[in-house]
């Protein structure tokens, strides 16, 4: 799949980072240091106090507030660069051992019973029925890229 562009910013997440601003600023315009943390908390982010003082700095603040423009585009840019296409690809391939391009319920059972997970054959295929787009209970690699952008 080299070439293939995904990003992590489905519209379903600009639209969480959106609403997110909107609770915490009401009709404030720009927020201070404290309430942008605040946002980062409710969208589940906990960021250590380094990470924290970076993206405040690429926040550009003005007279200590952002507005929700810089905010988002710091934001995007931040999981754009955790999102690891190669690293999404060695996660597929531990599934996909015979390099088959696509794995079924017994792969995904052989790896989680590597990770200590005994699950219910109905449990396997839930999970395989939820990632699975083309019916044919097998997640290929398209899929499986597809599931880890909106994860």
């Amino acid at each position: 799949m080299p070439g293939a562009t995904h990003s992590p910013i489905t519209p379903e997440r600009q639209a969480e980072l959106h609403e997110a601003w909107n609770l915490i600023a009401e009709k404030k315009g720009g927020l201070r240091k404290k309430e942008v943390y605040k946002v980062l908390r409710a969208l589940g982010m906990a960021p250590t106090d380094a990470e924290w003082r970076d993206l405040w700095t690429r926040m550009e603040p003005v007279h200590g507030k952002v507005e929700y423009h810089q905010f988002s585009h710091v934001l995007e840019e931040t999981l754009e660069a955790s999102f690891n296409v190669d690293r999404i690809n060695q996660a597929f391939e531990l599934f996909d051992t015979d390099r088959k391009q696509y794995f079924d319920a017994n792969d995904l059972d052989r790896v989680m019973r590597s990770l200590g997970e005994h699950l219910t054959e109905e449990q396997i295929k839930d999970m395989i029925g939820e990632v699975d787009c083309q019916g044919d209970a097998r997640v290929n690699r398209d899929e499986f890229l597809e599931m880890m952008c909106n994860f």
